[in-house]
């Protein structure tokens, strides 16, 4: 799956979550961005177990799911 396509799905999973509890027909802005706050706020805590691990950091494994989370996260703030 590509970063793009990661943080639609992750945002998407939020904004089901918010519309489920609304009682409108759809979604607001401010709900689409507490769902991409949430998608942000969950890459974050990812991010931070792989620091935590930076000792493992030549693990090229490691690294390049680093990257992968660091281009979600990119993905998520340009939706």
């Amino acid at each position: 799956m590509t970063p793009k396509e990661k943080a639609k799905e992750l945002v998407d999973r939020f904004v089901k979550l918010t519309y489920s509890v609304n009682k409108f027909n759809y979604i607001t802005e401010l709900e689409y961005e507490v769902s991409k706050q949430c998608a942000l706020i969950c890459v974050d805590e990812i991010l931070l177990m792989a620091k935590n691990d930076f000792w493992r950091m030549s693990d090229i494994y490691l690294v390049n799911k680093t990257i992968y989370w660091e281009q979600v996260k990119q993905e998520i703030n340009n939706l």
